[in-house]
């Protein structure tokens, strides 16, 4: 199948199922570091499968794409267990997560320095946030990535509204603090 004939198709599905299959593994997957590999590799097996056997495979379009996340999460799950067999589950996935890693570099080449610090500084809040309780991070997904209100974040993740307000709020508290303190030093 010719690519051409499949890109707006795909695209028209991934923004109508993005927002939706994100909600679905953000719920469901017990690492939210892995989230948006996980997303990627969905995206991908639709396109393959779109791509080789076309438009017209796609009777129920929406549901393909939640069956392919489904067997995407289960996939990991499985392969989590066989290497837990192998590697002991407390180094497993702490690279990134660790208090001393510097952040990731983002280039400034063409961008006012303002713009180049403020994504330095979300990319440091991003690897702390790698730190906090998973529940903690699949709100902060689901409220600011995602855009839900608190009360739809609460019945999106099956967790009491206040519950969510106070590990939110706790969290911005902590990372407001710390970044107060890391500026003041510097």
């Amino acid at each position: 199948m010719n690519v051409q004939e499949v890109t707006p198709f795909f695209e028209k599905l991934y923004e109508e199922t993005c927002d939706s299959t994100l909600l679905y593994l953000t719920r469901r997957c017990g690492d939210p570091a892995q989230i948006p590999d996980l997303m990627q590799e969905v995206y991908a097996e639709v396109y393959a499968v779109l791509l080789q056997k076309g438009p017209e495979y796609f009777r129920r379009p929406r549901a393909f794409v939640q069956h392919v996340a489904k067997a995407r999460l289960c996939r990991y799950y499985s392969l989590r267990r066989r290497l837990a067999c192998l590697v002991s589950l407390d180094r497993f996935g702490t690279e990134d997560a660790e208090e001393g890693s510097p952040p990731r570099e983002i280039p400034d080449q063409d961008l006012p320095e303002n713009l180049a610090e403020d994504k330095l500084l979300a990319g440091e809040i991003a690897a702390r946030l790698k730190t906090f309780p998973a529940d903690v991070q699949r709100i902060f997904i689901c409220h600011f990535w995602l855009d839900m209100p608190l009360s739809q974040t609460a019945k999106a993740l099956g967790m009491k509204e206040a519950t969510v307000k106070s590990k939110l709020y706790r969290t911005l508290a902590k990372l407001r603090e710390l970044y107060q303190k890391d500026g003041a030093e510097s």
